[in-house]
């Protein structure tokens, strides 16, 4: 996978993430990403008021994710996850959609790392 940096942050963060991080339809200017050989996608986005952008709903509804388990997560520093995980599986209609989970802003790598190794 490749990694580019966010901006002028010291982040590194994947094209498919960058892909998703705009408003709108994902049909401008974005390019086809091939989802080929994954079997879990940890799917990121901010939310609001527990909802997930509508960007995400696009991108969700433009790929099939058979065979491939998604895990939602979001940041907020107040809102809950909400509904936006079973929005996103709803949209997608494919995939094994598990729970997600919010992180706010003091989130450290450690916590990241143990939710992450929690679902194995």
């Amino acid at each position: 996978m490749q990694y580019t940096k966010l901006g002028n942050s010291d982040l590194k963060v994947s094209r498919i993430c960058m892909g998703c991080m705009g408003f709108g339809d994902a049909a401008i200017g974005s390019e086809s990403i091939s989802l080929d050989g994954y079997s879990t996608i940890y799917i990121g986005y901010p939310i609001w008021w527990g909802e997930e952008p509508r960007i995400m709903d696009t991108f969700v509804e433009s790929y099939n994710f058979d065979g491939i388990t998604m895990i939602p997560f979001c940041t907020s520093s107040s809102s809950g996850i909400g509904m936006s995980g079973k929005n996103l599986a709803d949209n997608a209609q494919s995939g094994q959609w598990l729970d997600g989970k919010r992180f706010g802003a003091g989130a450290s790598e450690e916590d990241i790392a143990s939710w992450i190794n929690g679902l194995q």
